[in-house]
């Protein structure tokens, strides 16, 4: 490649970011400039500077692409602004998980399995409609079974319309009758929407009582319970099913065994 050709090249991938420090300059006490030198690389020798040649070659070349292309500038400053964003929202988030731990972790209401005392916490969102949780239902009791110092919140999460509310009000309902892990499974292993039917079918096969367990489903309490989770994933900014936190981290959508694990391992190392 000729050394003209190798300026192109450099300049092209530097022209979005030249373009963005003369629009966005950085407040400084003294002000420098953009580029104070312009390097090429060598495979032979190393790093050593452009000819002065080679430095005017660069310069027209980045004004006349971006003369030519001024798309680039605008697709520089959306990416810009998106990068921006994302850390604003996670930022919020992690503000938002913070003030909100107490409500995420120690909320009696929410049905939990594993060690009540362990030194990490898994909180899922979820829905009983929703494919991604019904795939991770299992290997979540598989979690709870070979790490005895784990625990993990069901934060029910009705999202997905009728038979969702009606299989969570079922399901909280009969964590009052000390069944809920075993409900909370069964409907996950559920083919298709979780009917009226099928709940109470797989309820009176557990044992449970179906007059209280239809009483309970209309209380006030459970009610309470949808709607106070509901709240709370706005507040912390779940948008959909499943959504985890792990310590102090949001993770949203499936998520392997092993990343969990892994996910699991990192906060322990760290607490």
């Amino acid at each position: 490649m000729s050394d003209s050709r190798g300026a192109i090249f450099v300049s092209v991938l530097i022209a979005a970011l030249v373009a963005l420090a003369i629009i966005f300059p950085q407040t400084r006490e003294q002000a420098g400039p953009i580029v104070t030198e312009i390097r090429a690389t060598s495979p032979s020798d190393g790093s050593t500077a452009f000819t002065d040649q080679q430095k005017d070659d660069i310069r027209n070349t980045v004004r006349e692409y971006l003369i030519e292309n001024p798309a680039v500038i605008v697709e520089a400053l959306e990416a810009l602004q998106g990068q921006q964003q994302q850390h604003s929202n996670r930022q919020t988030s992690n503000d938002a998980l913070s003030a909100n731990m107490d409500r995420l972790v120690n909320t009696r209401r929410d049905p939990s399995i594993g060690n009540p005392n362990a030194t990490v916490t898994v909180i899922e969102f979820f829905d009983y409609q929703c494919p991604y949780c019904k795939r991770m239902a299992e290997d979540l009791a598989k979690l709870t079974e070979e790490d005895p110092d784990l625990r993990i919140v069901f934060k029910e999460f009705p999202v997905f319309g009728t038979e969702s509310n009606l299989a969570t009000r079922a399901a909280l309902a009969a964590a009052r009758q000390g069944k809920y892990q075993e409900f909370h499974l069964g409907v996950m292993g559920l083919r298709g929407a979780p009917s009226e039917r099928a709940v109470f079918r797989l309820a009176n096969s557990l044992g449970l009582d179906e007059d209280r367990l239809r009483r309970d489903m209309e209380s006030q309490e459970i009610e309470s319970s949808i709607q106070a989770n509901y709240r709370l994933a706005q507040e912390i900014g779940v948008r959909g099913t499943p959504a985890f936190i792990v310590g102090d981290e949001l993770v949203p959508g499936a998520m392997s065994p092993e990343a969990i694990r892994e996910l699991i391992a990192r906060k322990r190392e760290g607490s």
